[in-house]
């Protein structure tokens, strides 16, 4: 064909299609009887032309047009993957990449997606090494290649590739190769291939930004990586989250935080010693996913907090069973968790601040709310939780006499059965009847009571109060003593007694040398920053040992000595 009888088909094809539009716009009843039995009339356009055009409107649309599907099925028939021509473009992609070999790596990639799903009957990749050599390349060469190409510097922090002069003649085909990405994660199973894959997908986020509802779609499929996979694939998913999230609108940015804030939910259902350490990273890797939106993060705080106030105050209220076990769940104990940490990430926002009030006595709340013998283990974590707060924020909270309302709830005196098997506070909101009665659950009471009233005070040791504060334990541990018949416990909280009073009595020493007023709040911190540096009685101490840390995945279970 010549060249102009090809630039007349092109005027035609273009006429045509001006045409169809003014068909569509004058008579659009007969138009949709025209899309309806001739498709091919309303499809005679210039493919290159129109296709170029719609990509450019409809990035965010659900499938590439039919002109598209055409276009990259009439490419994979003409390419032939021969060991020559893979040999070719291994050898040329990386230091002379051209439009044309990024094209045919791409290509090359959607046959080789195509037979590891079974569709692709027109191209012969039976052989394991051929299919391998494929991914290979496009995992390794393919990306830093495109970014040559499009002369795009990597290392910036925006890059941003339709401003580059050859974009277009390589929009299409990176879109497929995009497409195909997200299908070899449904694909590949393997947790070493799918780190693989993630990592390559790091570099890609600039393209598939590129495309929003393809950007959509893969946070989508990263989210389910993030709170189900291993920890590899858990963390490199997160990070293709937080680099694609930054072109997104508040408005779907605030829909992203609320999917995995629900993920975050659905995971932590059932908690064991197995699945602390993901929940810890999810708690952890969620709140900085909302510290990069303060405001958005106000937003849910607000909602998700008030709603959990909202269970707690319908528990109080119809005391029903079912009621109770909307608060006294894993999930609940697991967002005051989350919530707790956020708002001590993101303290200095003067709004979540604000926000602190409410989950506290939410949390209070829920401690009051049965406060049983058999509940112990829910309210250490929500104990913990309180001191969290208390320590990060310098917000006083009244922890203490929750702490040691364990020594009432409990009968110590009692005579213990044998312990079956340990108790276990770390992985468990309540003990069984049984339990109660078991010598492995009071010494677990005990030792919690001791560790955590430790940790609490430790808060406050350098404080000029303290001595005041401190009175109250003094009081109580002290007459615990009295009644208490067992000597083992009775010696594991006259330790703690004997390191309370020697605090006290080197913070009342400390006192009498001072000359400002207890008013005078800078001298006071001053004085409380320089105790604090010098070290106190209880900060020095050797550490009570503990079953468990609030923020730390629990040990092992330990073989009963009988």
């Amino acid at each position: 064909m010549s060249s102009q009888e090809s630039d007349s088909e092109i005027d035609d094809a273009a006429e045509h299609a001006a045409s169809m539009k003014r068909l569509k716009a004058k008579d659009p009843d007969f138009y949709e009887f025209l899309k309806q039995n001739d498709k091919d009339l309303l499809n005679f356009e210039n493919s290159d032309n129109e296709d170029q055009e719609e990509d450019d409107e409809e990035d965010d649309s659900n499938q590439m047009d039919d002109e598209e599907d055409e276009e990259a099925e009439e490419e994979e028939e003409r390419s032939v993957l021969s060991s020559q021509k893979l040999s070719y473009i291994k050898s040329h992609i990386r230091e002379e990449p051209t439009v044309k070999l990024c094209k045919e790596l791409i290509s090359a990639f959607k046959s080789a997606v195509h037979q590891a799903e079974g569709t692709d009957s027109k191209v012969d990749m039976s052989h394991s090494e051929h299919f391998n050599d494929i991914i290979k390349l496009c995992l390794i060469d393919l990306a830093p290649a495109l970014m040559k190409v499009l002369n795009l510097d990597p290392s910036k922090k925006k890059v941003d590739p339709t401003k580059s002069k050859l974009w277009k003649k390589l929009q299409m085909s990176i879109k497929q190769y995009l497409i195909d990405m997200l299908k070899m994660f449904s694909i590949m199973k393997d947790a070493s291939v799918l780190t693989l894959l993630l990592k390559h997908t790091v570099h890609l986020v600039p393209f598939y930004s590129v495309f929003i509802k393809l950007c959509r779609n893969l946070v989508k499929k990263m989210i389910s990586f993030w709170c189900s996979e291993e920890e590899t694939i858990r963390v490199v998913s997160l990070i293709i989250i937080v680099r694609s999230t930054k072109t997104f609108s508040n408005e779907y940015l605030g829909q992203v935080m609320k999917e995995m804030y629900f993920s975050y939910i659905k995971n932590t259902k059932f908690t064991s010693a197995s699945t602390w350490p993901m929940i810890n990273f999810m708690k952890r890797s969620l709140a900085e996913v909302y510290a990069l939106n303060p405001d958005m993060a106000y937003e849910h705080a607000f909602i998700y907090i008030r709603q959990m106030a909202i269970h707690l105050r319908n528990a109080i209220t119809t005391k029903k069973k079912e009621s109770f076990q909307t608060v006294y769940n894993w999930q609940f104990v697991h967002c005051v968790l989350f919530w707790g940490h956020l708002l001590c990430r993101l303290q200095e926002h003067e709004a979540i601040k604000s926000l602190i009030y409410p989950l506290v006595q939410t949390t209070i709340g829920a401690i009051n709310l049965i406060p049983t013998a058999r509940y112990v283990p829910l309210r250490f974590h929500l104990v913990k939780a309180l001191m969290h707060i208390s320590e990060m924020t310098s917000t006083f909270t009244p922890t203490l006499p929750f702490i040691l309302d364990v020594l009432k709830v409990t009968d110590f005196n009692k005579k213990s059965n044998f312990s079956i098997k340990p108790v276990e506070f770390s992985c468990a909101l309540k003990v069984t009847k049984s339990q109660l009665s078991e010598a492995g659950f009071k010494d677990a009471c005990i030792s919690e009571v001791c560790s955590v009233t430790m940790d609490y005070l430790k808060i406050y040791a350098s404080s000029i109060g303290f001595p005041e504060l401190a009175l109250p334990a003094v009081i109580q541990i002290k007459s615990f003593i009295k009644t208490c018949k067992v000597s083992k416990y009775n010696q594991q909280l006259k330790a703690v007694l004997q390191k309370i009073e020697e605090n006290s009595l080197f913070i009342t020493e400390k006192r009498k040398s001072v000359s400002f007023g207890i008013s005078d709040n800078d001298h006071v911190k001053r004085w409380e920053d320089g105790l604090r540096n010098q070290g106190t009685p209880l900060t020095v101490s050797k550490k009570v040992p503990r079953e468990v840390e609030a923020e730390e995945q629990p040990k092992k279970k330990k073989k009963v000595s009988k």
